[in-house]
């Protein structure tokens, strides 16, 4: 059986080269033309770079969101469990009274 290590400063490594990716998508966004000079088919071509914009934005939000958790599972993973109880706890008297 393999063995699988976690370590903080590696996952978070790992985990900053989609959110650079997701950061240069967005920053490329806001540089696209809405649209083009395509004679009869402007409308279509417009129609077609919002398509590729909207599933690029929705592809960053994404990675980020997947990273976003990664890194909220590295720092519950690496919670003491003194910290675990506390978090326990507050969570038990915020939801139950």
């Amino acid at each position: 059986m393999t063995k699988i290590e976690v370590d903080r400063d590696s996952m978070g490594a790992l985990l900053k080269n989609p959110e650079t990716l997701a950061g240069d998508v967005v920053k490329e966004l806001g540089a696209m033309p809405s649209g083009g000079d395509g004679g009869l088919a402007s409308d279509k071509i417009a129609f077609i770079l919002r398509a590729i914009m909207e599933a690029s934005q929705l592809s960053a939000d994404t990675a980020n969101s997947v990273c976003a958790v990664g890194r909220a599972a590295i720092e519950d993973q690496m919670a003491t469990e003194e910290e675990v109880m506390d978090s326990l706890d507050n969570f038990s008297a915020r939801e139950l009274g």
